[in-house]
């Protein structure tokens, strides 16, 4: 049985609206990448909300359809239950950063679900490493650049190593070698996860399986 599972997916904000998101079916498994597309506005956030579960359960919506991980339907699930299975990285880093230090944010989630001391810290060196982060581990946050903070937040999800992890443009604000190291992330990471990333641009199509046009 495949890891994800997305059967007539609806979503609209209110009754007078037109569906955002309409009668969208998708099977996915580990060892693949999912590359979102579409204009602003078009509901790539909205969906990766809804795989997440912040819709509905903290923003509400008027959803159809269902959304099972490991034959489990998400709507079973409450948020903490969830964030090992799946969980996302913002297009806004200020939306997720909540420690005071870089290397503390990076322990967060691993320790809350109880992982052992040092297989979080090999996860941070590892990751630190490839990001080109590992300078910055004991920066206070809010002296970094807006870049260097979405950096640490694509780290923060990584190390928690959720089996599904969604990137939500990860490429704005980012230097180009910059998103070179995020694309060499995705590549190593991808083999036991599965990988779903919304963009507007072509920056993922070469490491792309599978592609959703959104409209």
């Amino acid at each position: 049985m495949a890891l994800l599972n997305i059967q007539n997916l609806f979503l609209k904000y209110n009754q007078v609206d037109e569906w955002l998101i309409k009668d969208l079916n998708l099977v996915a498994d580990k060892n693949e990448v999912i590359l979102i597309k579409g204009p602003n506005g078009c509901g790539k956030t909205s969906l990766l909300s809804m795989l997440c579960g912040i819709i509905p359960k903290a923003i509400k919506g008027i959803t159809g359809g269902k959304i099972c991980i490991d034959e489990i339907d998400t709507n079973d699930l409450s948020l903490p239950e969830l964030s090992p299975l799946v969980s996302m990285v913002f297009q806004e880093p200020e939306m997720q950063l909540s420690f005071p230090q870089v290397e503390q944010e990076l322990a967060f989630g691993p320790e809350n679900l109880q992982v052992p001391v040092d297989e979080i810290r090999n996860r941070i060196e590892s990751i630190s490493e490839i990001l080109g982060i590992s300078h910055l581990l004991k920066y206070e946050i809010p002296t970094l650049s807006y870049g260097q903070k979405k950096l640490v937040t694509i780290a923060s999800v990584f190390t928690l190593s959720p089996d599904i992890m969604l990137l939500d443009e990860p490429e704005d604000g980012l230097s180009a070698d910059s998103i070179s190291n995020v694309k060499k992330c995705i590549v190593l990471y991808r083999r036991d996860k599965l990988i779903i990333i919304s963009s507007t641009t072509h920056t993922f199509d070469d490491i792309s399986d599978k592609v959703i046009l959104l409209s």
